[in-house]
């Protein structure tokens, strides 16, 4: 019996450089056509549309949020581009009188937050990441001298094994009249992972609509809605 383990498509009498080049590219023109324009909005490799909002918090020891000033603020990120192999998002967060955070040094206070795509309010459809609740007296520690900066570490759902594959956001405070405000934060997140994540997206998007029948392209919907007006 011949020995199969070691066979190559080389062995084939009909191969050459340029049929495997051929099954490659047919291959790859399958892979596109089986983007609709939907699919190809929703994916959006270019990230023309990529635009959201950040929430943070101050919660107590029981994971609750605190309701008194200066413990939560929701604001819009903005995609600030690539640096490497990283894509990067920044928020600006405000620091007027009212509105506000406050790294406070007080027992039990923990720093949270989560940053999502898209509309206004977070859903498990658009949830980009949750960063993992720091104690605000380790922040204060880190805080000390003349640095301004610390950093938490974030979940992404989306991703496999994502446990494993925690991205870092970076955050800069501001001390006015000895209160220590957060006033900017940067997201920052491997490619790789952030096309894991649109990809994940994609899938939940064509779950949704691949019962009702509504993953098509325009022309089939226009083709669609002819056949229905005659």
């Amino acid at each position: 019996s011949s020995d199969l383990s070691s066979w190559s498509p080389s062995d084939c009498p009909c191969w050459s450089p340029l049929a495997a080049t051929s099954h490659r590219f047919a291959s790859k023109m399958t892979t596109e056509k089986e983007l609709t324009k939907g699919a190809k909005r929703i994916l959006d490799e270019s990230d023309e549309n990529t635009c959201g909002f950040a929430a943070f918090y101050i919660l107590d020891q029981d994971g609750y949020a605190k309701k008194t000033k200066g413990s939560a603020v929701e604001v819009p990120w903005h995609l600030a581009g690539t640096e490497g192999d990283e894509v990067v998002f920044q928020a600006e967060l405000p620091a007027n009188p009212l509105f506000f955070l406050q790294v406070a040094s007080e027992e039990g206070n923990y720093f949270w937050g989560q940053f999502w795509l898209g509309d206004a309010k977070r859903s498990k459809t658009n949830a980009i990441c949750d960063l993992i609740p720091k104690d605000c007296k380790l922040i204060h520690k880190v805080l000390d001298g003349d640095n301004v900066n610390f950093d938490c570490q974030a979940q992404v759902p989306f991703l496999k094994d994502s446990s494993s594959k925690l991205v870092t956001c970076k955050f800069t405070t501001k001390e006015q009249k000895f209160v220590t405000k957060v006033v900017k934060a940067e997201l920052r997140m491997p490619k790789a992972a952030w096309m894991e994540w649109k990809n994940y997206r994609l899938r939940l998007w064509r779950a949704s609509k691949v019962w009702a029948g509504e993953d098509k392209d325009d022309d089939e919907k226009k083709d669609d809605k002819e056949k229905k007006d005659e």
